[in-house]
């Protein structure tokens, strides 16, 4: 069962870096669009936001399962742990702000639209600070 559920944690971990990356490619190109590409290019960006979104949901019910399991609990993992742990809390939050801002972005808040490069780049740096204190805690 361990096995499974460290297999199902990376897919988690790797669709939310797939939704991650996607959002701030198209981010990008949606700003460099013209009037006439820019919807075309907006209607894929909820589609990239949920895929990230699912594989943090996967994180969250597979994370805790595992500490459960393979490790007796949070009270036996080391400080590394909790660094990564504090950032996947911010992790959490970046997406929830980008969702939120990007749905106001989507109709049609310019204010909004100039925020989500900086909630990307943060929610961005705080992603892989996860995989190298996950590293550091778990090698």
């Amino acid at each position: 069962m361990d096995q499974i559920l460290l297999m199902l944690h990376f897919f988690g971990l790797g669709a939310g870096f797939t939704g991650a990356m996607a959002g701030g490619i198209l981010l990008r190109q949606m700003m460099a669009a013209s009037p006439t590409e820019m919807p075309v290019i907006a209607r894929l960006q909820p589609v990239f936001v949920r895929v990230g979104e699912a594989g943090l949901a996967l994180l969250w019910i597979t994370g805790p399962w595992m500490v459960a399991t393979r490790y007796a609990g949070f009270g036996n993992l080391p400080w590394p742990f909790w660094v990564k742990f504090v950032c996947v809390v911010g992790v959490t939050a970046g997406i929830i702000m980008i969702d939120m801002t990007g749905r106001r972005a989507r109709a049609g808040d310019m204010a909004a639209a100039r925020q989500l490069p900086i909630y990307g780049a943060t929610t961005g740096i705080l992603l892989a600070l996860v995989v190298i204190f996950a590293v550091l805690a778990f090698n």
